[in-house]
């Protein structure tokens, strides 16, 4: 609204100037700190399998085809990362963390992960409250092309996918895209405890999902509009913890039946020579029913239906004030409700933001604040300052700093997702400070790059979550607070032949995150991790390599014993061939067949082979 109101009050004291040239892009203070490309994106199977290997992330996997999967970046848990596709937020109905499983990559552009915030010239204010943020950005149709996948192998999976677009015009595009997957979700795993030692065979982790969604791209000349509708249809069994139980205990057979609609839309105009509109908005409607089974007697359950439902609407206007300095405005409001079996709460929100941005080589300065006001379901008012600062002083060296505030809210989901009473949880603030340096440099057919950022994180009201029984039963609760100090580091190096091509990459992350109170580690978060890959690719032919090393955790900030969980590394081998038209892909997962849980009494499958057949033109 007032993005609105200035835009007005600017263009009556001006004339119209649409016809000159567009206002150039600004490139962001904040360098996105990993970028996974259409290429790489190709050959995965979900977001998941893409942001695995990213710097500072640890990916929260319950196991399976169906199992939830989730991103905590930083130790600051996975509702800190926003996730925005084509710049509007996804949210999610449950737990308030969205499951990297269901979202598809095909189709997508390239996929970004921004520490504070991306700070560009035009953006909602909703952007800016972020303690991290995951852009995922749709490939505009430029050309007929259709594109048809068949994976499957292990657990049973088989998933069809194929999208067709197509431009419509000079200026119109379009994209549609559907896709199945079907699964039985079963492995057999090593499992043991206090006097006990057996292997068992993981149940209840069957899927069914469906996909479908449709893309319009209008691009004027002096402007980009977008229009996307998606459907998402699911129903699954939700495997419980694995313990030692008496044979009148049956394993979990709960089951999760998930019915998504989401409709967005965005455009950016601009207005003249120094001005730049931007408008987003986003209707979502999440409909879940949760069959709680009992265990000692299935014929006994109960069922409850949730059905949440969002309106978001987003105005920003962007003036180039001189060639060295950018301005811009924002504002944002949401409503959400929640039909739930024992209450109904609706929360309205508010986010205005102001941002100014110095480009001048070689620095590159941001700062920005933003105010958010939330009420319905308690009520709370909040300011995130933010100041950012890249210097480049040379071709292949560049250094930069972070100082921001942010905050996170209990969700309807925290709050009310429970088959007891509402809880009652205070909202967490974040301080995060960062300090970096890259280089990047090549010599002829080598190309070297080396990254490291050393980072501090303060936590007040830390609000942690851990299943409790279920994937659906959490428990919730509140760490009074927590210091997370982090050291990130990351080397590439590649070379290119005549014909071939082939590099590495290897990253080590440092993490300290200490409860407060009893200064232990608090729950999940490792020490010590480290990525590895290596690639080897030509004429066609591209195998490919990946380790995953995750030291000792705790399931408790009380880091005894009983609480530890052991260490794992896992090692995946990546075939694929390209022919003509065709590409076929073949993964070998756990190659050692490493018997390990990301989640205490939620192990994950041994090894296991997935294949894909692509052709597209």
């Amino acid at each position: 609204m007032i993005a609105c109101l200035l835009t007005a009050l600017l263009l009556l004291q001006q004339p119209d100037t649409l016809q000159a040239a567009a206002v150039t892009a600004v490139r962001s203070v904040s360098p996105a700190t990993e970028t996974a490309t259409r290429e790489v994106l190709q050959r995965k199977d979900n977001l998941a399998d893409a942001v695995r290997d990213f710097s500072g992330v640890q990916l929260r996997d319950y196991g399976g085809v169906g199992g939830l999967k989730t991103i905590n970046v930083r130790s600051l848990g996975s509702a800190h990362t926003a996730v925005y596709l084509d710049g509007i937020p996804i949210d999610n109905a449950q737990n308030m963390q969205v499951d990297l499983g269901r979202i598809v990559t095909d189709g997508l552009e390239s996929v970004e992960l921004y520490q504070g915030q991306r700070s560009q010239l035009l953006q909602s204010a909703r952007e800016y409250g972020s303690a991290s943020a995951l852009y995922l950005t749709s490939s505009v149709p430029r050309e007929r092309r259709m594109r048809l996948r068949l994976s499957g192998g292990a657990f049973g999976t088989i998933a069809p996918q194929g999208s067709y677009e197509t431009p419509l015009g000079k200026r119109l595009s379009a994209r549609v895209q559907a896709g199945f997957t079907h699964a039985h979700g079963q492995y057999r795993f090593h499992a043991r405890g206090y006097q006990w030692d057996t292997v068992m065979l993981r149940q209840n982790c069957d899927l069914k999902a469906f996909q479908a969604g449709g893309s319009l791209y209008f691009r004027p000349t002096h402007g980009q509009w977008d229009l996307r509708a998606s459907w998402y249809d699911a129903d699954r069994g939700i495997p419980g913890p694995v313990y030692k139980q008496a044979a009148s205990y049956l394993h979990s057979q709960d089951r999760q039946s998930d019915r998504s609609l989401r409709i967005q839309g965005s455009g950016e105009q601009v207005l003249s020579p120094t001005l730049r509109l931007l408008v987003k908005a986003q209707y979502a409607r999440d409909g879940l029913t949760y069959l709680d089974v009992s265990e000692t007697d299935p014929g006994i359950s109960a069922r409850w239906d949730y059905l949440q439902q969002s309106a978001y609407l987003s105005t920003a206007l962007g003036w180039q004030a001189a060639p060295w300095l950018h301005l811009s405005l924002a504002a944002d409001g949401q409503r959400e409700t929640l039909q739930a079996h024992q209450v109904n709460p609706q929360r309205n929100s508010l986010y205005t933001a102001a941002s100014a941005a110095i480009l001048q080589d070689p620095w590159r300065i941001s700062t920005s604040l933003q105010y958010q006001y939330s009420e319905g379901a308690g009520r709370y008012s909040f300011l995130s300052p933010a100041l950012l600062v890249n210097w480049h002083p040379r071709q292949d060296w560049e250094f930069g700093a972070l100082v921001k505030r942010s905050c996170r809210l209990p969700s309807f989901n925290d709050l009310y997702y429970t088959n007891v009473t509402a809880r009652t949880l205070k909202p967490e603030s974040v301080w995060q400070a960062a300090a970096r340096w890259s280089w990047d440099r090549r010599y002829g057919p080598w190309h070297f790059r080396a990254r490291e950022e050393l980072y501090f994180n303060l936590v007040e009201d830390k609000l942690v979550a851990v299943p409790n029984g279920s994937l659906f039963r959490w428990s919730m609760y509140n760490i009074g607070l927590v210091r997370i100090f982090g050291d990130q580091l990351a080397a590439t190096v590649q070379y290119e032949g005549k014909g071939w091509e082939a590099g590495g990459t290897a990253r080590y992350d440092y993490q300290r995150a200490a409860d407060g109170d009893s200064w232990g580690q608090i729950p999940y978060i490792p020490l010590h991790s480290a990525t590895f890959q290596g690639y080897f690719q030509w004429e066609g032919f591209r195998i490919g390599i990946e380790g995953f090393l995750t030291g000792e955790r705790y399931t408790s900030s009380s880091n005894r014993p009983e609480f530890r969980l052991a260490p794992w590394t896992v090692w995946d081998l990546d075939l694929g061939y390209l022919w003509k038209r065709f590409h076929f892909g073949l993964q070998l997962k756990n190659l050692g067949n490493e018997n390990y849980e990301i989640i205490r009494q939620y192990p994950m499958p041994g090894f296991h082979v997935l294949g894909s057949l692509a052709w597209g033109y």
